[in-house]
């Protein structure tokens, strides 16, 4: 009996490092799961704001928007765009559909 005991009181044992183990691997998965939206292309981002403020001349020269803007409808955001040293002009932009969609305007 004292062997049987034994052998019981070790798998119950080991049944529990095994549970623990599946549980840390779970959470693990739950949490790292998350579903990312799509982001904006940037230069994309950028030429548009360029156009909007340089009549239409798409260069990427001296324009800054946000890096990662997700591609959610509703989405605002800024651009700065400079056409002469120390001088910029304000692009306000917003994202208007979930396929990355914008619409932009000069402030």
């Amino acid at each position: 009996m004292t062997e049987q005991g034994k052998l019981t009181r070790a798998l119950i044992g080991f049944s529990a490092v095994v549970i623990a183990v599946c549980a840390v691997v779970v959470t693990v998965k739950v949490v790292g799961t998350h579903p990312q939206r799509p982001l904006l292309d940037q230069e994309a981002v950028e030429r548009q704001a360029s156009a909007a403020v340089r009549a239409g001349k798409m260069s990427r020269d001296n324009v800054f928007c946000p890096t990662a803007i997700e591609a959610r409808k509703g989405n605002k955001f800024e651009c700065d765009v400079y056409v002469a040293p120390g001088e910029s002009e304000t692009v306000k932009a917003e994202v208007v559909d979930d396929q990355g969609g914008i619409s932009m305007s000069k402030l």
